[in-house]
């Protein structure tokens, strides 16, 4: 009898801890449901403090800790003072480094742990931070990339980061060109794997500017040519994927000049001109695309327009970046001597520019 007893407590004590369990489950999941519905109505401050509860009522919830991240940086998205966006964004990593270490093999929390690391590294920190935080963000997407092969996007933002936020940290320009072939690399794989036009288009363009970036610090001439030549085939084709993309046709032209100004052949310059020309019908108020137009047609030895140009961007180049670099731009030399160009860089009138180019060709020697 003192046996059957003992036994109906310990049934009923093992009831109660399921039942406990059962409602600590509960509580969490609730807490998650009202934070995720806070964070649809943008309400991060209170969102957070329910993703909170949740990993506190249930300490392995992987999903909680990337929405808690999420949360944390769309503050800091909105916070004024960069200490304190920085402060979020570190406590972002941490969410998102702990929803890793609870489930690694889910490819969005590695990409969203990137994406904060290069937030973080974007901010105004001291170089060591910056560059740890830039190969933190490539190291997250190589292990994206090994859960999800063939996942473009993350192949996309790896190539990105490779080509624009790595090279500045390079000990030479060789290891800067070799990260630009990287970069070339991931995006072609990347290509291999994107299905819609809107994905093949800036896939594409973003090869091609890799390809430019590794031909203007090449050696030799026969290399420079013949990544330009590369670069300026990716840009057609994300021309034919995405007619409309303005910035292709900007790429694609300051492309055409950079080889024209290696072959001296009046045709690249010519075709400059005409992707240059449909990257401003597109997007009238590129100032850069302006820059590239008035070079050209430097270039070509056509002052009046080049002129005209440069009046353009004068209009709307409003702190006079762009003109002051015409100062020393070997592509202006053609104007060194022309009175209204000297106005236009330089009010009260400049020296000049005091080098010229070789004379253009019509064909190939």
């Amino acid at each position: 009898m003192r046996r059957f007893i003992f036994c109906f407590v310990v049934g009923l004590a093992s009831v109660a801890v399921g039942e406990d369990a059962t409602n600590v489950v509960v509580s969490a999941s609730s807490q998650f449901d009202a934070g995720t519905q806070l964070m649809r109505e943008q309400k991060y401050v209170v969102a957070v403090e329910y993703f909170q509860r949740a990993t506190q009522a249930q300490s392995v919830f992987p999903e909680a800790y990337n929405n808690w991240g999420i949360s944390l940086v769309e503050l800091g998205r909105q916070a004024l003072a960069p200490e304190q966006r920085l402060q979020l964004y570190e406590q972002a990593a941490g969410k998102f480094s702990r929803s890793a270490e609870q489930n690694p093999t889910n490819k969005l929390t590695q990409l969203l742990w990137c994406q904060v690391l290069v937030m973080i590294g974007d901010m105004p920190v001291d170089g060591r931070v910056r560059l740890g935080c830039y190969q933190g963000a490539i190291e997250k997407c190589r292990r994206a990339a090994q859960i999800d092969p063939a996942d473009w996007e993350t192949l996309n933002k790896w190539g990105v980061i490779l080509s624009t936020k790595l090279p500045d940290f390079a000990v030479d320009d060789n290891a800067r060109v070799q990260l630009y072939k990287e970069a070339a690399q991931r995006f072609a794989d990347a290509a291999q794997n994107a299905r819609f036009s809107s994905e093949v288009g800036p896939l594409y363009s973003n090869w091609g500017s890799a390809l430019v970036r590794a031909a203007r610090l090449a050696i030799t001439s026969e290399e420079k040519t013949k990544l330009l030549t590369e670069a300026i085939t990716k840009f057609e084709a994300s021309a034919r994927a995405l007619p409309n993309y303005a910035s292709t046709y900007s790429n694609w032209g300051n492309a055409l000049v950079e080889r024209g100004k290696l072959s001296r052949l009046r045709s690249d310059f010519r075709d400059a001109l005409d992707r240059l020309n449909t990257a401003i019908s597109l997007n009238p108020k590129d100032g850069t695309v302006y820059y590239g137009l008035a070079r050209t047609y430097a270039i070509l030895g056509n002052s009046i327009m080049a002129i005209q140009t440069l009046r353009e961007l004068k209009r709307m180049d409003l702190t006079g970046a762009l003109l002051n670099d015409a100062v020393q731009d070997l592509d202006f030399a053609s104007l060194s001597q022309d009175r209204e160009f000297l106005d236009l860089i330089s009010p009260t009138g400049g020296r000049g520019v005091s080098f010229s180019n070789p004379p253009l060709r019509n064909l190939p020697r």
